[in-house]
């Protein structure tokens, strides 16, 4: 996600396949950044209760559904590159250009369901869905402003601990009007509850699990990550991700137990120093936060991964 009306800055060409672990940016290769709600009752990252959609059908599998494409995480730049990031390598991969027809409007959010499909807001406040194999884009009829939501992030979260049903969750960036669904057959939004306690009112990103969990990225500062009831937009429990801000562009993403949060600084340092993205690793099961690249050569301004992205703890690094 990006600040409203922010322009984006010129980036050094994206690389393929570049290493997330290397201690300096990825050098260049060729080439704003979130139905009905249903409750579940769960053991939450932070030990707290929480409270279908149409496709490209490039998901793979027999049921359209969780092939090995769909768990990965995704992200998307400023430039428009739909690029995958794979946490066990650590590696990014360029998909490809998106070539929404969003007229002079930038990509800012975005998230990923079960089939393979991101669904994409860009800073006009109008949605697309694209093609995480090809980055295809299809553009939709969804109305931009309704409830007042003109521009906010997104994330799905399955229904329930269990099955495959799932939801698309929104969070309003600019009015504190907190957590909303949005019917993907109609395309109609339903308010469901402002956020509060020490989060209320900031905005936020949103990612989900295949277990029936919903978070969300405040852009507190430094940032804090918090579990959020579905049901009314109640924050159970927040975590601070210690030396982590949202500058200028802001990300995140859950996967495997750990939370994966992307940041880039004030636009002072770019393009003069190269400096895109930093990668921060948030696990909530010892607390620790680690930065896994200081700087990548891009800025990415969404990240989206569908509940098909294993939610147990997974220990590569």
């Amino acid at each position: 996600m990006t600040p409203m009306g922010r322009t984006p800055l010129l980036l050094a060409p994206l690389l393929v396949a570049c290493s997330a672990l290397a201690p300096v940016a990825c050098s260049s290769g060729g080439s704003d950044a979130g139905g009905s709600s249903g409750s579940s009752s769960s053991s939450g990252a932070f030990g707290g209760k929480d409270g279908g959609g149409q496709s490209f059908g490039d998901g793979g599998g027999g049921s359209g559904e969780c092939s090995d494409s769909t768990k990965l995480i995704y992200v998307i730049t400023d430039q428009s590159a739909l690029v995958s990031f794979k946490p066990e390598t650590a590696t990014f991969t360029q998909i490809g250009l998106i070539g929404c027809p969003a007229g002079t409007a930038t990509p800012t959010s975005m998230a990923v369901d079960r089939a393979g499909t991101a669904w994409v807001r860009y800073s006009d406040g109008s949605l697309n869905k694209v093609s995480t194999k090809t980055a295809a884009c299809q553009a939709t009829k969804f109305e931009v402003g309704q409830l007042g939501f003109l521009q906010f992030g997104m994330g799905y979260s399955t229904n329930g601990a269990s099955g495959s049903a799932e939801t698309l969750f929104l969070s309003d960036s600019l009015g504190g009007k907190g957590l909303a669904t949005l019917d993907i057959g109609t395309l109609k939004l339903s308010q469901v509850g402002p956020f509060d306690g020490a989060v209320a009112g900031r905005s936020a990103e949103l990612t989900g699990t295949g277990d029936g969990r919903l978070y969300g990225l405040f852009t507190t500062s430094p940032v804090q990550i918090g579990e959020i009831d579905k049901s009314n937009g109640h924050v159970i429990s927040t975590a601070e991700v210690k030396d982590t801000f949202a500058g200028s562009a802001w990300a995140f993403s859950f996967y495997g137990g750990d939370f994966y949060v992307y940041t880039a600084p004030d636009p002072g340092g770019l393009p003069k120093d190269q400096r895109g993205s930093k990668v921060t690793r948030y696990r909530p099961s010892d607390k620790s936060v680690t930065v896994v690249n200081a700087a990548l050569s891009f800025r990415i301004v969404g990240a989206g991964v569908s509940t098909c992205a294993p939610t147990t703890a997974l220990r590569w690094v």
